[in-house]
């Protein structure tokens, strides 16, 4: 197991910190950031550009050393998120969907051909890969660490100030 960084920081630093970073957030993602666990992708909705032009401004603001970052850990790319066999397949699929209701509702729920087209849907869908996202208590730990750092890897013990 990876021993966990320890820093030392006192209250008032943290808060206004914390302050700092949850605004920052919400003003780029006009979204309620309510603590430290918000994903920047998964509840804030920022992806592909919108999350690469936040981190981007994030690092220049507060000068940061994002050079250990690896993007692609984190995120999915712009081209990754819109797959064009999918889109295709999907337009194709869609007729064929919309009559299988068709049957369906006529039919009185006697013959439901739409379970047997998702199967073939998700026979030929293409998966996307996992990606670890970033939460608001990264970007958090990475400010008051001045270096690309995830929480999860720092323990913070509170000093006097």
């Amino acid at each position: 197991m990876e021993e966990k960084q320890i820093l030392h920081i006192d209250f008032a630093t943290l808060r206004q910190s914390y302050i700092e970073i949850k605004n920052f957030l919400e003003k780029k993602s006009y979204k309620k950031v309510g603590n430290v666990n918000v994903q920047i992708e998964k509840d804030l909705f920022l992806s592909g550009l919108d999350n690469e032009s936040l981190l981007i401004e994030f690092i220049e603001k507060y000068d940061i050393d994002f050079s250990k970052f690896d993007y692609s850990k984190h995120f999915l790319s712009e081209g990754e998120l819109v797959n064009v066999f999918q889109v295709f397949f999907n337009m194709v699929f869609l007729p064929l969907y919309f009559l299988f209701w068709l049957i369906k509702e006529f039919t009185f729920d006697l013959i439901n051909l739409n379970k047997y087209l998702i199967k073939i849907v998700k026979l030929f869908s293409t998966n996307q890969r996992e990606t670890l996202d970033m939460s608001f208590g990264d970007l958090l730990t990475s400010y008051l660490n001045k270096k690309y750092t995830l929480r999860s890897n720092v323990k913070f013990v509170l000093q006097d100030s």
